[in-house]
């Protein structure tokens, strides 16, 4: 009796023993993220996928991003922005580090007065240092709630720009059909040449209109052509100027060629001599490229606190060229950025084209068109909050006028 007993006892245990596992086990966080892990590398078919120890190690900055990621949408879901905020995920920048990143997609902006490059790694070095910071370099501003105070003087400070009221709610050049397609600078530092030329050929489809009725798509433009050609301090791949390339074609008299004509093809070839036929001084013109591309005269000027001039600019004249501080953009998915991106203008590292805004949203923002490629943001493009010179947009704004 007592070994039935006995046999009875060891059965309960085990059985309550199996009961409880359901109710004790939680998924593994490691786990889970190394699924989302494996998904990511096969989405974006990155070359370490058979590479064990690479793969462990970008694994490893893969598991920051994630919580950086949570970080930066705790901000937004306690705003109350959950509709219209920006929204943050895995991109296909997941897996580099700040240091790589920045290498990588930025500091390809040169400044006018000297080299924007080693400002941003020294910053981004010494904030690695501060135990503070150990765990989120770039967006530790993005764990502080704004003081209310300063709050309160943001508003202020919109209520101050003073819009004018004959301003269209809606300008999106996109939908008169003069904006050309998102590219791709890959590992080509040409976000100078790219937010020029793609503004230029918005230009040109827009004077060509007011002429005649639009019947035909804007014809892209060769930016690999003035990323290989322009002088004037710009350094091809390696990093430009949007205003020192403006000068440039503007004393060259230079007339852009149209894509599907372009000698180059590759924005990241290692030659990067220029080998068009003949002189470009003085508007010496080539088959296939075209004399209304040429810049009459432009503007480099800063906006901060009249950003509603921008705005009449961009609702009677066409798309503008910005400089702007694009390290937040990281993880960015869609939605209206309006925090976690610095305005300082020693921080400039990128350029972009401005293609619209938006003043009926709740929060009113600008259309930005960018360089990355279709598979960033909102198919290439992000929406900035207007009003706070948010990410420098109003630190370096370009107008361009063409002959």
């Amino acid at each position: 009796m007592t070994e039935v007993i006995e046999m009875l006892m060891i059965i309960l245990i085990v059985t309550l023993c199996f009961l409880m596992i359901p109710f004790n086990t939680k998924p593994s966080p490691v786990l889970e993220a190394r699924k989302k892990f494996d998904i990511f590398v096969r989405l974006y078919d990155k070359p370490y996928r058979y590479d064990v120890r690479e793969y462990d190690y970008r694994f490893q900055i893969f598991r920051t991003s994630l919580n950086r990621i949570r970080q930066l949408n705790d901000r937004r879901s306690a705003t109350g922005n959950e509709t219209d905020g920006a929204i943050y995920g895995v991109t296909q920048y997941a897996d580099l580090t700040d240091r790589e990143f920045i290498a990588q997609h930025l500091a390809d902006l040169l400044a006018a007065e000297e080299m924007a490059v080693p400002r941003l790694h020294q910053k981004y070095a010494i904030e690695s240092r501060s135990a503070e910071m150990k765990n989120d370099i770039i967006f530790s501003r993005a764990r502080r709630d704004l003081p209310l105070k300063e709050q309160q003087q943001q508003q202020q400070q919109q209520q101050q720009q003073h819009l004018p009221t004959n301003l269209p709610p809606t300008v999106d050049w996109r939908a008169k059909g003069i904006i050309t397609p998102v590219k791709s600078q890959g590992s080509c530092g040409a976000c100078w040449a790219i937010s020029v030329v793609d503004t230029i050929a918005a230009l040109a489809a827009i004077k060509r209109n007011e002429q005649q009725p639009l019947t035909t798509p804007v014809t892209d433009l060769c930016h690999e052509q003035v990323v290989h050609c322009a002088g004037n301090g710009n350094n091809g791949c390696s990093g430009g100027d949007t205003c020192l390339l403006l000068e440039w074609l503007k004393q060259e008299s230079f007339p852009i060629g149209a894509a599907a004509e372009c000698p180059y093809r590759r924005l990241a070839d290692t030659d990067q001599n220029c080998t068009l036929p003949g002189s470009v001084v003085a508007g010496a013109w080539q088959p296939g490229q075209h004399r209304e591309t040429r810049v009459k005269r432009f503007s480099c000027d800063r906006f901060e606190n009249r950003e509603h001039l921008m705005l009449q600019h961009l609702a009677t004249k066409g798309p503008l060229v910005a400089a702007v501080n694009a390290v937040s953009w990281k993880y960015y998915l869609g939605g209206v950025i309006q925090y976690h991106c610095d305005s300082g203008p020693q921080l400039l590292n990128h350029a972009v084209q401005i293609v619209g805004y938006e003043l009926n949203a709740t929060i009113p923002y600008y259309i930005v068109k960018n360089s990355w490629g279709v598979r960033f943001g909102d198919a290439g493009y992000l929406k900035v909050a207007i009003g706070r010179n948010l990410c420098g947009i109003a630190n370096r704004v370009s107008a361009i006028e063409l002959f």
